[in-house]
């Protein structure tokens, strides 16, 4: 609907609109959401919420649920099949038209039980990471979950944080937010408090921040108006729904499909119509086409793949990785490139202030005081500099805080205005990146007095080198009085330099083994770093990597997209790198083909999280950055990033042993039958006997996610790979069809054997193959070599016994099943043991000329 007629959400007052709200006073709005500027009460919210999650989680759950139980049973050949089964029923074989159904049935509702549990899992492991926003309740700040953020909710907002909704800004300090995800505007737009034209379009509404964007710097108060389906955001996304970029595991998955719908299509359409040319019941042809073609797909793929997913990520969780996005585990394995900070990740983490220094190096008192100022005073993120200052130096108890300037990522400066004892005139104290601090001053005190900032430049560059080369980093420190009551940016000017801060974060021990561990497993670490080229040299010299190519920003920004792509492949440090840069590097590593993987937590990181195949961050980290991220790390390590990337394969090689396998036995089964139809003079199995062997013979591969993974399985990064998938589709599936041709000979030949027999002794001999080959397949080393997972080993012996029983049981007749002879199952049993011999031997030389 048109946002100038949007009503409140759910959770305001019943019966309050408030139409075009940016258009009204911050009074008219609290009133009509029934709210005021110390936010809702407790109760207020719990109603609203209430209400809100009635009227739309629950209906969001019922509607997953069912949709997720029907997308078991929605593919096109199983739409058929039902078709064809109920018309089937029709003619009067209602029997095996039961059979059918029963059977598509049970494998739909066991694909929808696993897929189910998975997404439950998966939940329960994403409330650990969750994001939130601060807002009043009961006139106190609180950390409350962004959905349940209701209409009527004030929010306190400052650097980092995700807006919870479309609100009207209340107050604001230099507020400037990111609107890039919903206007695709590159620079970030400043907010205020004010009134705006009804009409004024998205781009116009200064007093508006919307949900889906996030602050980039400054503070404010915000009022939430509206949540969920009722933001500009949702609007939008109903207009434009442009797909979301595929991950490589999704076109891996494509590529398969299409492969196994032209298989498909082959034999469906083959097996038809010879067995129409040979004057057989055209219902029962097609049933058997459609079974075969059934038959060689893996039909619980869909559950095979979220249970193995869900089973890695919480594996990953064991490990302190969280994972966000499903979808993103197999990147997360096959990735080559990781870009890194290196804060907290190379280097320990626990920055400690070093010293307060004047511009020639000596210890200063004063810079250390007013570096406790402006860290202590100020009212937005306290960044880990700023901790550490605070630690060393606590700001006097009779220093008040009139106003700030908050830091942001253009300026690279924070300035407190701050009065002292009692003085009459204010000062502001300006900290920061040492080249954007020295832009704004004129003058630098030095040991002999207050001289012009010329004098003093040389010996400055000169301390601040030497500090930086010894792995330091530096900042600056100015201060200027200032006889006002707010500051403007045009305050930070005609500043006197103070000093030099000096911050000590030690490079870890284990760092320079964990990146060569990282490589030996085929990550190729490049730090990305926003400090300076002296300082990210130092540090990347210690861990291992190269610095013989140590790139900035600078020279990111003399190459265009194409030049920086075929550039960048030997440089293993970038420095001093604003946000853009970041995500200039992560774009031209894209574009050269590799997986690239994005370690950041700060705001500066948000861009670069999204362009990333795999955004990477931490449990600590601004809200903006944890959101944008796939994975989110509970410790800020590359040692357990390097488990979690193990992981990702280990969840990755079993995905691809159940395609392996299945589509192999599948395939060779089919081709098998396709030649025994031709040949003998009935089915050698009828359509719910075909559809009973591969529901059977999924239960085992259900449990393949809890399997064990050979070593060499996780030593490099792995990628779909669908033409290896079809050569390894026909050596194994035609071995297997050699195997089947020979108990089709020794059945007719060697006993005699009618339809029913045939078709009793060949249903075991299918359900045994199958299970037994995948002890073969599911490793390149001698199956004897490779312990298997119990729940695998389980559930194979259990489903092998009951094929076995199944002719010998009371269900036997409705299976279109009889007893088999003694001597016949032994020759069965014995033919399968054979086979495994031989796909043994296959294994070997399939793998080894590769």
């Amino acid at each position: 609907m048109p946002s100038s007629l949007r009503t409140a959400d759910d959770g305001s007052t019943p019966g309050q609109a408030v139409p075009a709200f940016w258009s009204r006073s911050a009074d008219e709005v609290l009133t009509a959401l029934g709210s005021s500027t110390g936010g809702l009460t407790t109760q207020q919210a719990d109603a609203a919420l209430e209400g809100q999650t009635s009227r739309r989680s629950e209906a969001t759950r019922e509607a997953s649920s069912w949709h997720l139980l029907l997308r078991q049973f929605v593919s096109p050949i199983e739409l058929i099949l039902v078709a064809a089964t109920v018309l089937s029923g029709i003619l009067g074989d209602w029997t095996d038209a039961g059979i059918i159904l029963v059977i598509l049935v049970l494998s739909g509702v066991l694909g929808f039980v696993q897929e189910r549990n998975a997404g439950k899992a998966m939940k329960a492991l994403l409330a650990s990471v969750e994001v939130t926003a601060q807002v009043l309740r009961d006139g106190e700040r609180v950390a409350v979950a962004m959905d349940e953020v209701v209409p009527g909710d004030v929010a306190v907002l400052s650097a980092g944080d995700l807006v919870p909704g479309d609100c009207l800004v209340l107050t604001s300090r230099e507020l400037v937010v990111d609107e890039s995800a919903l206007t695709g505007e590159t620079f970030p737009v400043e907010k205020r408090p004010g009134i705006i034209p009804a009409a004024a379009a998205i781009a116009e509404r200064a007093n508006e921040v919307f949900l889906g964007t996030h602050v980039s710097s400054g503070t404010a108060t915000v009022v939430v108006v509206h949540t969920g389906a009722h933001t500009e955001i949702a609007a939008v996304s109903a207009r434009l729904r442009s797909p979301a970029p595929r991950t490589g595991f999704e076109r891996g998955m494509t590529a398969f499909g299409l492969l196994l719908g032209r298989v498909m299509l082959v034999f469906a359409g083959v097996i038809l119509l010879l067995n129409i040319a040979l004057d057989r019941s055209v219902l029962d042809s097609v049933l058997f086409a459609l079974a075969l073609a059934v038959g060689v797909t893996p039909q619980l793929l869909p559950a095979i793949v979220s249970i193995s997913l869900a089973q890695g990520a919480r594996a990953m969780a064991r490990q302190r990785v969280i994972v966000r996005r499903l979808d993103v585990i197999e990147d997360f394995g096959a990735m080559r490139i990781l870009c890194s900070d290196k804060t907290g990740t190379m280097t320990q983490g626990r920055i400690e202030l070093g010293a307060a220094l004047t511009h020639d190096g000596a210890d200063s008192a004063t810079v250390a005081e007013l570096a406790a100022l402006n860290a202590g005073l100020q009212q937005g993120w306290k960044n880990p500099i700023d901790e550490a200052i605070i630690r060393a130096h606590p700001p006097g108890a009779d220093a008040e805080a009139i106003d700030e300037l908050p830091y942001d990522f253009r300026r690279k400066r924070l300035s407190v205005l701050v009065r002292r004892g009692g003085a009459a005139e204010p000062v502001v104290v300006t900290k920061g990146a040492l080249a954007d601090v020295l832009a704004v001053c004129t003058e630098a005190r030095t040991s002999t007095g207050t001289v012009p900032l010329d004098e003093a430049a040389g010996q400055i560059q000169q301390t601040f080198a030497t500090l930086s080369a010894g792995g330091f980093r530096v900042l600056g420190v100015a201060m200027r009085p200032l006889r006002v009551d707010q500051l403007q940016l045009g305050d930070e000017a005609h500043m006197t330099f103070m000093g030099l801060l000096t911050f000590a974060d030690p490079v870890k021990p284990d760092a320079a083994a964990t990146v060569a561990d990282l490589v030996d497993a085929g990550v190729s670490v490049r730090m990305v770093t926003g400090d300076n080229r002296l300082v990210a040299a130092h540090v990347a010299a210690a861990v291992g990597l190269d610095i013989s190519r140590v790139w900035t920003g600078a020279d990111i920004d003399d190459l265009d997209d194409a030049a920086l792509a075929a550039a960048l492949q030997g440089v293993e440090v970038f420095s001093e790198m604003n946000p853009l840069q970041k995500e200039r590097v992560v774009h031209a590593f894209r574009a050269t083909g590799e997986v690239v993987g994005y370690l950041g937590d700060g705001i500066n990181d948000a861009p670069s999280l999204h362009a990333a195949d795999v955004g990477i961050s931490v449990d600590t980290a601004v809200p903006v950055a944890k959101q944008s991220a796939a994975i989110v790390l509970l410790d800020k390590d590359l040692g357990v990033l390097l488990h979690g990337v193990r992981q990702g394969r280990q969840t990755f090689a079993n995905t691809m042993k159940y395609i392996f396998m299945t589509t192999s036995a599948n395939f060779g089964n089919v081709l098998s039958m396709a030649f025994a139809a031709v040949t003998l003079p009935f089915l050698p199995l009828l359509a719910g006997q075909i559809l009973l062997v591969n529901l059977l013979t999924d239960l085992p591969a259900a449990t393949i996610a809890t399997d064990r993974v050979d070593a060499e399985q996780l030593r490099r990064p792995r990628e779909w790979n669908t033409r290896l998938i079809g050569r390894y589709m026909l050596v194994f599936g035609s071995l297997s069809t050699v195997f089947d041709l020979t108990t089709f000979v020794v059945l007719r030949v060697g006993f005699d054997a009618d339809a029913t027999e045939f078709r009793s002794a060949w249903f075991v001999g299918s359900v045994l193959t199958e299970v037994g080959v995948l002890f073969v397949l599911r490793t390149r080393h001698p199956f004897f070599r490779s312990r298997p997972s119990g729940w695998l080993v389980l559930a194979s012996v259990v489903v092998a016994a009951v094929a076995v029983a199944l002719p010998y049981s009371d269900a036997a007749g409705a299976l279109g099943l009889e007893r088999i002879p003694a001597g016949l199952l032994a020759v069965v049993v014995l033919i399968t043991v054979g086979y495994l011999a031989a796909t043994e031997v296959m294994k070997r030389f399939f793998w080894r000329t590769r």
